[in-house]
């Protein structure tokens, strides 16, 4: 069997043996196409989420990826050029479809997990039903962005960084990690400084401001002194944090 752990990679022979081998999870990230500024790609919290899933799965061993939901609640970025973003509803539609469609072939365990912060509300309002109608399979999840946000905290102040430049939408942590998934995309060159006060109304409201009167940038953070290597550090930080949780049954409950 090829060495991938992504299911549209797979032919469903491959699947279907995968998963009789022993991947007995999945794992389905919720992403976004949204501005990520002047230095990065639309499709940034795409890019991330098979980044994320791709390097969770192969940490836990026992798992698949599916096809990363690459559309998403992005109200709040429309004002900006590229932007596609999908109501709540359509959103919580779509993430039981997903997993109905999932939890038919014999994974013990679905994973879901944002690679964009404007998805966990319509993941926190779905997954009680998602629960209850698949009752036989573990579906895990995180559905609070301040769990991330508390974890970057802590990991900003173990490397002596300014969380306010390592932001969170397009600074130094999301350009740090696109350079290290995805280096052709991002223009370091056009790199510069966003909205460095608090953002906090963005995840709070149910419609967050529009993004261009906060951040005329497109940038919540600053992506200056962005580096691959700092990248690898997120990546490796957020997979083993997420990975212990997971074996813990921590997402579960």
């Amino acid at each position: 069997m090829r060495d991938t752990v992504l299911i549209e990679e797979m032919t469903w022979p491959e699947v279907r043996d995968a998963i009789a081998g022993g991947k007995r999870r999945v794992i389905v990230m919720l992403a976004a196409m949204e501005q990520h500024g002047p230095h990065l790609p639309i499709g940034v919290d795409t890019y991330l989420g098979y980044a994320t899933g791709t390097r969770l799965a192969r940490r836990l061993g026992d798992a698949l990826v599916a096809p990363v939901v690459s559309l998403g609640y992005s109200a709040g970025h429309l004002p900006m050029a590229g932007t596609v973003s999908i109501e709540e509803p359509v959103l919580e539609a779509t993430i039981l479809d997903v997993c109905r469609s999932l939890a038919r072939h014999g994974f013990e365990e679905i994973i879901v997990l944002c690679s964009h912060g404007g998805n966990y509300h319509a993941l926190q309002h779905v997954l009680p039903q998602l629960r209850k109608e698949l009752a036989a399979v573990r579906i895990s999840a995180i559905t609070d962005f301040d769990e991330w946000l508390e974890s970057t905290k802590r990991f900003a102040a173990q490397e002596g960084l300014d969380m306010a430049r390592l932001g969170v939408h397009a600074g130094q942590g999301e350009t740090s990690m696109m350079l290290a998934h995805r280096p052709d995309l991002v223009q370091m060159d056009k790199a510069c400084e966003g909205f460095t006060g608090d953002a906090s109304i963005r995840w709070r409201s149910k419609v967050p401001p529009p993004m261009d009167e906060m951040s005329p940038t497109g940038i919540l953070g600053d992506a200056r002194g962005s580096t691959g290597a700092l990248g690898e550090r997120i990546f490796a930080d957020r997979i083993e944090r997420v990975a212990k949780m997971i074996e813990r049954g921590e997402l579960a409950r």
